[in-house]
């Protein structure tokens, strides 16, 4: 069904006008057909990849072009160099100056607080979490478990695994997690799910992250631009619902929609407390 859906969304779709940054006068739409204009990381597996111009979020993006009725303007940002194991940072500067029209994946507001009143985020259109490795992985959150969890160093996870009382092995990356369950370093493992599509490797789908551990994922736009409007009719939309299903499943991401309540500040402050 999904790779359907993708060829069918492939030929109904013009293909995306791709940028290295400012949009120039040979690459223009058809007089009369307005753009959207969307920024992706150049390197950022598997919401997008530059090499073969693919990715969740560029099919995201050229669904939403088609509901809105425009052409997709792909406009790729400067790769960042990461400063640390923990660097997520973001570069806004090319939407806030008008460069394209909108960002996907945004987990939450906090990525984006510091930009309050320039920017806005649409409503959720999927939800990420740590997920559970391997698929018949009995730990159950909340209930003893004797064995090892590996987790991601200095993670959240990291913090909520060590909250819950449960023995834990820290790893610098997702291929050490892996190889630490391979090896049966650990029986199991706290996963960024979105990082498994880059792995043949199924998770539990039985799983149930806390609210602490899980995340709603949105698109960003400036904070005044009709366009967030817009996108909230899409993305309540049960056409584009069935889409992102799809696609997820395409591109091996866990299969999970915007949840009712994510991880706050104030849930981690919380850990903290009583793992102390």
């Amino acid at each position: 069904m999904a790779a359907a859906g993708a060829l069918a969304l492939a030929a109904c779709n013009p293909a995306p006008t791709d940028t290295g940054g400012s949009p120039s006068a040979a690459a223009l739409p058809a007089e009369g057909t307005a753009e959207l204009r969307v920024c992706f990381g150049a390197n950022d597996p598997p919401r997008s990849l530059r090499a073969n111009t693919a990715g969740f979020d560029i099919d995201v993006a050229r669904f939403v072009a088609e509901a809105l009725g425009r052409r997709l303007r792909i406009v790729w940002l400067p790769e960042q160099p990461q400063t640390d194991i923990e660097s997520t940072d973001v570069d806004y500067r090319p939407l806030l100056a008008g460069e394209c029209d909108a960002q996907l994946s945004v987990a939450g507001i906090e990525p984006v607080t510091r930009f309050r009143g320039r920017l806005a985020l649409s409503a959720p259109y999927y939800g990420a979490a740590f997920e559970l490795i391997p698929a018949n992985a009995d730990f159950r959150w909340g209930q003893p478990f004797a064995e090892t969890v590996a987790v991601y160093s200095n993670s959240v996870a990291h913090v909520a695994i060590d909250a819950a009382g449960v023995s834990w092995t820290m790893q610098a990356s997702t291929d050490d997690i892996l190889h630490a369950v391979a090896n049966g370093s650990a029986a199991a493992a706290l996963v960024w799910g979105p990082d498994l599509a880059a792995f043949e490797i199924d998770w539990n789908e039985a799983f149930e992250p806390p609210p602490v551990l899980r995340w709603n994922l949105h698109a960003v736009a400036r904070h005044d631009d009709p366009l967030l409007a817009e996108l909230d009719r899409v993305f309540a939309s049960a056409p584009f619902r069935a889409q992102v299903q799809s696609l997820q499943a395409e591109h091996r991401i866990p299969a999970r929609a915007p949840f009712a309540t994510v991880y706050s500040a104030e849930r981690l402050m919380a850990l903290r407390s009583r793992s102390q």
